[in-house]
This record gives structure tokens, sequence and C-alpha cells, in this order.
């Protein structure tokens, strides 16, 4: 097959150049004057199929024979050169190359008959069987000022190569600026928070740039299209509650705008202290107790729907409201861990919420649980959280 005056052979999967040498240089696949017969010089670019796409896993290769490789510059569709060896019958690459990646090469040949011509080619490396995709949260809308910016991956990343490289690509911008950091929560998602919490207003705008990133110790590769994710600040919306006091504080930009009586979790089954977040929000949720490992047909039992309920932790405690305890809210704690309310009250604080506010429960004989991503975020000292959670 001759094609733009060359020679061309298939050989197995690999395309062989027989390039004809003369006085005047012949450009493969570009027009130019048809040269004069002389001895013909043989260009091997390897693995390269006949779609002129070559193994991503492998060097890039190009050798010649019945002739001599006089230089070879590479470099990809971007302009990132691509380093590579060269000899008088071969040129191969540094590295292995990206996936999905289309490089260019520019070589100059000698025949026999001491006459240059020139080669250029594109090759596009094959696609990475293996993706590494994130998604981004929250997407839009108003948070309060404890909401963590949120990504995840649908694999895996173990080990400080690994999830320090995949952090490189992640960036958050803030306005007003404010400093913060990353902190993996397990292996497929990673948090971002301050030493306190955003300021009212704030606008946060998050990207995560995966391309070209090969995960270390991997065999997968960041998606090619970027992820930008923007929300805002809300007001500084803070409740504080008071178990012994069996009161909730409500400050909104730093004021004290509600007082509340409440009941928290009795003796049995104590309230977890530390700062929570609001997770979701639910005009009336269904309370079942064998969610939260009490059976619902015994003594401890329940199930029943609530309305105004505010979701502060997975493992089941909610700010509700709760006829049923009014009586008793402001004076004790018979709850099983919820922060119960009257309706007027659980109404007003449903109604006046955002997913991310604070509500920081003090005085209790149980910790946080910082696994809980209603607890993950604001129990740890900053200079504990800023070092990343790398090993995990």
């Amino acid at each position: 097959m001759i094609v733009g005056g060359v020679a061309v052979a298939a050989v197995g999967v690999t395309t062989v150049l027989l390039l004809q040498a003369s006085g005047t240089s012949s450009v493969i696949g570009g027009a130019g004057p048809t040269p004069s017969p002389a001895p013909s010089v043989t260009a091997v670019l390897a693995g390269e199929k006949d779609d002129h796409t070559v193994p991503w896993q492998s060097h890039l290769s190009f050798r010649v024979s019945d002739g001599t490789l006089t230089s070879l510059v590479a470099s990809s569709a971007d302009g990132v050169a691509l380093r590579g060896i060269l000899s008088p019958t071969s040129w191969v690459s540094k590295s292995t190359l990206m996936p999905s990646q289309t490089y260019t090469l520019h070589a100059q040949v000698k025949g026999v008959d001491g006459k240059t011509s020139t080669v250029d080619r594109t090759v596009t490396a094959s696609p990475a069987t293996a993706i590494l995709h994130a998604t981004v949260s929250p997407g839009s809308g108003t948070y309060g000022v404890g909401q963590p910016v949120v990504v995840r991956f649908d694999k895996k990343v173990k080990g400080a190569a690994a999830r320090a490289a995949v952090l490189k690509r992640l960036q958050v911008a803030t306005v007003p600026a404010q400093p913060g950091a990353w902190r993996w929560y397990n292996s497929f998602e990673v948090h971002y928070r301050g030493p306190v919490y955003w300021k009212a207003g704030t606008k946060i705008s998050t990207t995560a740039s995966l391309a070209g990133l090969q995960v270390p110790g991997t065999d997968y590769w960041g998606d090619t299209a970027p992820v930008v994710k923007s929300f805002h600040i809300g007001r500084a919306f803070v409740a504080t509650v008071d178990i012994t006091a069996h009161v909730m504080h409500v400050t909104v930009d730093g004021k004290l705008v509600r007082t509340v009586k409440v009941s928290t979790g009795r003796d049995k089954y104590p309230t977890k202290g530390g700062v929570h977040i609001v997770l979701t929000r639910e005009r009336e949720h269904t309370y079942n107790s064998a969610t939260v490992g009490i059976p619902t047909a015994g003594p401890d039992g329940y199930y029943e729907k609530l309305p105004y309920s505010d979701r502060i932790s997975n493992g089941g405690a909610f700010v509700h409201a709760n006829p049923a305890t009014t009586r008793v809210q402001g004076v004790r704690n018979v709850s099983h861990g919820c922060v119960n309310t009257s309706v007027p009250d659980a109404k007003w604080f449903y109604e006046n919420s955002h997913l991310g506010d604070v509500v920081n429960i003090i005085h209790a004989v149980v910790g946080p649980v910082r696994s809980d991503a209603g607890m993950s975020d604001w129990n740890y000292p900053y200079s504990e959280w800023s070092k990343g959670n790398l090993d995990g």
C-alpha cells in the first residue's frame, strides 16, 4: 500500500513505514514532492495498531533499519515533552504513557545513501481500564457554618502515597479567604474544614482534577474530566444543648435568639456529646427502634412517626418534636438519645436550620463517635485533623 509516496506494510499489530530516502524530505501522511527512487529506511513504532493507538502501559518505542535515526522529538497534545533515549537505530521513551493521551513524534532519519528524510507521526495511548471518579458535595445551595467539603471516590484509596497524591489534585477556594485542610474519613471519602467554623456568608468552590494521575500502588488513573462544585454558607446558626441543664440555646451570628427546653438520652441510652452537624431535615420521620438495635416489640422498643426532625448523627440521633415527653422537657432526660423538644420549638428549629448547622452537645457522659458522619468533622483538634489521616 502506498501512502503519500511511502510504502506501508502491516505486520501483526505493528505498522511498518518504508521511507524513500532522497534529496528532498518526505513527510509521512502529508503533502510534499514525490521523492526519487532510493534505498528504503524501515521505521517501526512498536505496538501501534491500525487505528494508530499504542498500549499506555508500555514505553513508546521507535526503531529504524536500513538507515540511521539522527533525532526524535516527542510531545503530548498539551505540549509536554516526552523524554527518551536515542540511539542510531532507536528511540525509547523513559516513561510509560498516559492513558488516552495523544503524542506527536518528529524524527529525522538518514538512509544508506546519506539522504535525510523526515517522519512525523501522531499516535494515541489506549484508555485505562480502571478509572478513579470523584463526586464533590455540596454541589450548590446554602449550608451551615459546620458543613465540610466532601469528596467521595468510587474506588478505595489506601496508603500514604496514594492518599497524598490524590489530595494534591483537590483544591478549595473560599471567599473571603480562610485556611483549611483535608482529612481522610475512610478509604472512599475525604473531608475539608478549617481550624474554626466557616465565616457566615462564605462562598466555597471545590475542584477535583484527577487527569493524568496514576494512583500510586494501583492500576487505575484519575478521570480526565475535572469536577467543579460551589456552595454558600448562610448565617452562623449554632445550637448548644446542655444535657445537665436540659436546655438548648440557639444563637444566630453570635446573638441568642431562642432558648428551648429539651429532654435528652436517659442513663441507659445517653446522648453522645461533642459537636454534631445537621445531616438531613425531614418534615416527618418514622422512628423504629429496631434500626438502632432495640427490638420494636421489647420493653424499650418504639415505632412512631414524629414531626420536624433534624438528623444529627447516623447512629440515630435527631433534634425532633416529641409530644410524649413535653411534660419533662427542661426537667429530666428520658429519651433514647435524641434531643426532644416541644412541637412549636421543633417546628421553629426545622424551619430555620440548614444542613451543616452546628449542634454542640455539652456535659455529656459519653463522648462523640468520630466514625459517625454527624460527629466526624469537628471533634478533632485542628492539629490532628490537618495531618490528613494518610496512613489508613
